[in-house]
């Protein structure tokens, strides 16, 4: 059984792993004067900020000797649709050092998420919140599978922009 304050350590160590999260996502889209990549990343800034809300939700009620709620139950089965990106996307971020880096420290940012919610889910006992972990490893792994696809795409323009031709 986790006690409390090993689960309020691990909400808050999450809630600082999704401000990290929006942080990058905002100063990526900050870098961008493309319309459509500015949209991308100001959009999973929201949903990370939406995540944090949660955790925070979450953190207040676990404090406060409450019963969790089930926020899992809330969420929209459309925030794990599959996101389709342009050729000309790709193309932006594969030409911009700075957004094919917050590409790529996303990902390590939300495989780190990935790896806490599933031990979070294990620790506890606690029914709306072991579903709710449940839930961000799946919207996690849904953002860390497309950032993987705009990295592998986008390679391509990040070597040729930096003369750079792999073995």
């Amino acid at each position: 059984m986790v006690l409390k304050g090993q689960l309020l350590r691990s909400l808050k160590k999450a809630m600082q792993g999704e401000m990290d999260s929006v942080n990058i996502y905002q100063h990526a889209a900050d870098d961008s004067s493309d319309s459509e990549v500015k949209e991308f990343f100001l959009s999973r800034r929201e949903e990370e900020r939406l995540h944090y809300n949660y955790l925070l939700d979450y953190y207040q009620q676990v404090s406060s000797d409450m019963q969790p709620a089930d926020i899992a139950g809330k969420v929209k089965a459309e925030n794990l649709k599959k996101s389709i990106f342009s050729p000309a996307f790709i193309k932006r971020i594969g030409e911009d050092q700075v957004l094919f880096s917050a590409i790529s420290t996303a990902l390590l940012l939300e495989k780190d998420a990935i790896d806490h919610y599933r031990t979070c889910k294990e620790e506890t006992e606690i029914t709306n919140l072991k579903a709710f972990f449940e839930m961000m490893v799946k919207w996690e792994t849904k953002h860390y599978e497309e950032l993987a696809a705009i990295q592998k795409e986008a390679e391509h323009f990040y070597w040729e922009i930096n003369d750079f031709e792999p073995f």
